[in-house]
């Protein structure tokens, strides 16, 4: 069986309650097609209100921006948005950003 090096394909899942989770990698390469599974979640009213990233295998710099960027848009429209099951490289990485204060987790501000 042959590994290719391509981008593994990555999944917003978002429930009619808002519980969120992702699937695959969360970089460059599959943030902008998360963003519109995100858009289209909420259009559909499904806005999310908590985020499971237990699922996630890769994380880079554009993954915690996009983490963030939901959790503004949460804030923006009066919801909290909770990320659960933080990737320890995601965490380090905001820390490195010092941005780590701008995320919430586990039901708690940090």
């Amino acid at each position: 069986m042959s590994h290719s090096m391509k981008s593994e394909p990555s999944l917003l899942e978002v429930d009619s309650s808002g519980a969120a989770r992702v699937d695959g990698a969360l970089t460059l390469a599959t943030v902008a097609a998360l963003y519109e599974q995100a858009a289209i979640a909420a259009k559909d009213g499904r806005p999310m209100s908590s985020l499971d990233l237990g699922g996630v295998s890769h994380v880079d710099s554009s993954g915690l921006a996009i983490v963030l960027e939901w959790q503004s848009q949460a804030k923006h429209d009066g919801r909290n948005l909770v990320v659960r099951n933080t990737p320890d490289n995601l965490l380090s990485l905001a820390r490195l950003c010092e941005a780590s204060e701008w995320l919430t987790m586990d039901g708690k501000d940090s």
